[in-house]
């Protein structure tokens, strides 16, 4: 399964090479916020440990820290057991709780995994994923199409 975090950091080490004024903290703080608020990093994202961040954008690990623990304080950022930090739910999604979530990624890496061992590339199993999901959405669509059909009569 491809490991969202490497695309992350990515993403952030462009922003972090953007000409700026601003401390690479500061710029860290900001482009994780910013991809937080669009929805980039959704709620219950795993983020990567501060020490893999600083290692992969060749930053001091107390920058990277500092830059989380702001996050934290905002409440945009949460701590799961085993000390993890993952971006905090908000809204109704938060009603679903952490125990739903943890099954729900179990089942979902177990399904990648099986994809994989059936000699499927990740963007392969990635693509049936999302096509169940879509298949998932146009059943609940034509149950709703058939209550409403039922109404009607």
């Amino acid at each position: 399964m491809e490991e969202q975090s490497g695309t992350r950091t990515g993403r952030w080490r462009r922003a972090l090479r953007e000409p700026s004024t601003l401390s690479l903290e500061e710029r860290l703080y900001r482009v994780i916020r910013s991809d937080i608020e669009s929805g980039t990093l959704p709620a219950g994202a795993l983020l990567p440990s501060s020490a893999r961040v600083a290692q992969e954008l060749t930053l001091k690990e107390t920058d990277v820290q500092s830059a989380f623990a702001r996050l934290l304080g905002e409440g945009l950022l949460t701590v799961r057991e085993g000390g993890q930090l993952c971006i905090a739910s908000r809204g109704p999604a938060a009603s679903v709780g952490d125990e739903t979530q943890r099954r729900f990624e179990a089942s979902l890496l177990k399904a990648m995994r099986e994809a994989q061992a059936r000699g499927l590339s990740s963007s392969e199993a990635s693509g049936m994923f999302k096509a169940a999901l879509l298949r998932l959405s146009e059943g609940e669509r034509g149950k709703e199409q058939d209550k409403d059909g039922d109404k009607g009569g």
